[in-house]
């Protein structure tokens, strides 16, 4: 799970799917937990102390500017709301997060819980909601229906949840470079 994150291009789904079959959920999550929060931190202090280049290098150009565009002025919530939300290529954006703002404190924390609520549903989803039925199914399609309406509200609204969140707590508030 560790090279999964650092070196590999293959998405965490896949691989903690794969511990499932191997080890059982509990082990599963253990397992998968350890390696993608070390392996994210890796990645985090790649972009930070080795820069823009070596992201470049890792991730690619084109996705490295494509990110770092979209981020702009936003990376705190942006980046939070992304490692929470399944199906986005988390594992790129530590490397990017390096480059960010954002502070290693901030990343770490939001890494921890993040990868907890997203490997602990992936590993116990497979145990709850089966796919051999039509129910399953039906619930699996809602949950995917559900997740990417809200993505695309919540990316719709940035600015305005940036402002809301901004005047709350100082870890979202813009910083001037």
């Amino acid at each position: 799970q560790y090279l999964q994150v650092v070196v590999l291009p293959i998405p965490g789904i896949v691989s903690t799917v794969a511990g499932v079959a191997l080890f059982g959920s509990f082990w599963a999550m253990i397992y998968s937990l350890i390696g993608i929060v070390l392996g994210s931190l890796t990645a985090f202090l790649i972009g930070r102390k080795l820069g823009n280049k070596a992201v470049s290098w890792m991730v690619g150009e084109e996705t490295l500017k494509k990110w770092q565009k979209k981020l702009k002025g936003k990376d705190n919530l942006f980046l939070t709301l992304m490692f929470l939300l399944p199906l986005f290529p988390d594992d790129v954006l530590c490397f990017i997060a390096g480059l960010s703002t954002m502070s290693f404190g901030y990343f770490t924390g939001m890494i921890v819980v993040s990868r907890v609520l997203a490997i602990s549903a992936t590993c116990y989803s497979f145990d709850f909601i089966p796919f051999n039925t039509w129910w399953g199914l039906l619930i699996w399609g809602v949950l995917i229906a559900v997740i990417a309406v809200g993505f695309i509200l919540v990316y719709k609204n940035l600015d305005r949840i940036q402002s809301v969140l901004s005047k709350r707590f100082k870890v979202f508030r813009k910083k001037n470079k």
